[in-house]
């Protein structure tokens, strides 16, 4: 789809085939003796230490070069590339067809009609539940407290935006990640955040070709626990999210007896009601105060 040509200051140069992931790209890019991670190569040409070009190898590549932004690096063309060539087989006839045609004007663009084409390919979908666990630290004291459920309720806007910034480079759908029974009817696995009961909890929608068996869903539970404790969430739980309360960590997992991951249909159980629709703030929130207790 792309090469990338680095040329140095010193006229060495070395030619990167992408994607790449991670890892190998920035090996790549440090077998030239540059010194720079990808997301700081920019590819205009007019580096001072390392001049990048972008060298598309197909007509894709040559339509998917135009939606790039101005002052693009290494990264951002090999995130492009990527997410193209991992779209599920599903899709990819009429993503390439789109791309060809022009159907895009910049990279988001393409990236949400990517996501929103894949979803449109399944016809199940569900949503798994899990409560969130918050700890506040107390600079002024030297101490962590718990972060109550009102605070976390209150914070919810804040704890959004908290996730979409920790995640906005990821270029994998969490569903590439899922590799036990029935990975092959799994296309979207999006985690999120949804109100039950004046209660903030941790979300996971997920989007199938076809209902899961009940041993494959079992398998997706797990998957889902894996991903919150020792995963994702993990990741996620040392992201300091400030307050005037102090710094807030947000852990989708707890060790307690309480913690658990249930559908939306367990979840109406649960919270002891019949055919309510959840997954929205009612107004008696909206001014809600946040308080630690």
């Amino acid at each position: 789809m792309f090469k990338a040509k680095l040329t140095k200051d010193t006229g060495e140069t070395v030619t990167i085939t992408l994607p790449q992931d991670y890892s190998p790209l920035s090996e790549a890019v440090a077998s030239s003796g540059t010194r720079l991670w990808p997301e700081h190569i920019s590819m205009d040409g007019n580096g001072e230490r390392v001049r990048g070009e972008l060298i598309p190898d197909n007509e894709m590549g040559e339509h998917l070069r135009r939606l790039l932004p101005e002052g693009y690096t290494l990264m951002d063309a090999n995130d492009m590339a990527h997410i193209v060539t991992q779209a599920s087989d599903l899709i990819k006839e009429d993503l390439e067809q789109n791309i060809i045609h022009d159907q895009y004007r910049t990279a988001k663009e393409l990236r949400a009609d990517i996501h929103q084409m894949t979803y449109d390919a399944g016809t199940v979908s569900k949503t798994y539940y899990f409560p969130l666990a918050g700890k506040l630290w107390d600079d002024e004291y030297g101490e962590e407290l718990p972060a109550g459920k009102r605070f976390l309720l209150g914070m919810e806007d804040t704890i959004q935006e908290s996730f979409a910034k920790y995640t906005r480079r990821d270029i994998n759908n969490m569903s590439v990640y899922y590799t036990d029974a029935g990975a092959d009817k799994l296309l979207l696995a999006d985690w999120g955040f949804g109100v039950l009961d004046d209660e903030l909890y941790g979300k996971v929608d997920v989007r199938l070709t076809e209902p899961m068996t009940a041993e494959e869903e079992n398998e997706l539970r797990e998957w889902i626990h894996d991903q919150n404790s020792d995963g994702l969430g993990e990741g996620y739980e040392q992201q300091g999210i400030p307050t005037d309360r102090g710094n807030l960590y947000v852990s989708f997992w707890d060790s307690g007896t309480g913690y658990f991951i249930k559908d939306s249909e367990e979840m109406d159980e649960y919270l002891g009601h019949s055919g309510q629709q959840f997954g929205a703030c009612p107004q008696s929130c909206v001014n809600l105060q946040s308080d630690v207790e």
